[in-house]
């Protein structure tokens, strides 16, 4: 018969591991009950600005929702693309974006010279419409001398109108006027 000692031993090992046991399992299940608990909590709007400027009512969309929206607006810029005729020594390009916090999509057209040795011969234009009607917001070009022209957002300078355009594609407070 062993000791008395081990006898002990051994039981209070036993007991240490059905402690070590049963803290594993609570603290899983509390592991569990902690990401329940926060999937049912709303998320935050993810800026100041969303929450700001959202119509009383709005809800941004679902992950699923904004994968579609932004899908269409993609869509739609190709079509305002297709439709915006230029010469052969052109070229053209669309980036179209999906503004959650405005719920509008926002197409930017950049029309620049074909060959890229030739860039200061003509314009760089860009040409910032809504998605959904078509409609020119803004625009601001470099000229073939370096001046530069613009129109949009109420602005006093080029820099201006570019920064708000940038915002608005980026999923930022957009306001044209």
């Amino acid at each position: 018969m062993p000791p008395l000692a081990v006898v002990e031993s051994r039981g209070m090992i036993a007991r240490s591991f059905g402690f070590l046991v049963l803290g594993i399992i609570l603290g899983g299940l509390s592991v569990e009950l902690i990401d329940r608990m926060s999937a049912t909590k709303p998320t935050p709007p993810a800026g100041p600005t969303q929450a700001k400027k959202q119509m009383p009512g709005f809800l941004p969309p679902t992950a699923e929702q904004a994968y579609r929206l932004q899908d269409d607006c993609s869509k739609r810029g190709e079509e305002i693309l297709s439709k915006n005729v230029i010469g052969s020594a052109l070229t053209q390009e669309q980036v179209s974006r999906y503004n959650a916090t405005t719920n509008r999509c926002y197409v930017l057209v950049n029309v620049h010279a074909a060959d890229l040795t030739e860039w200061q011969k003509y314009e760089n234009a860009n040409y910032f419409e809504d998605g959904q009607t078509g409609e020119m917001l803004a625009w601001f070009t470099i000229k073939e001398n370096q001046a530069k022209a613009y129109l949009g957002f109420g602005c006093g300078d080029f820099d201006c109108v570019a920064e708000k355009v940038a915002a608005c594609m980026k999923g930022q407070e957009c306001e044209p006027e």
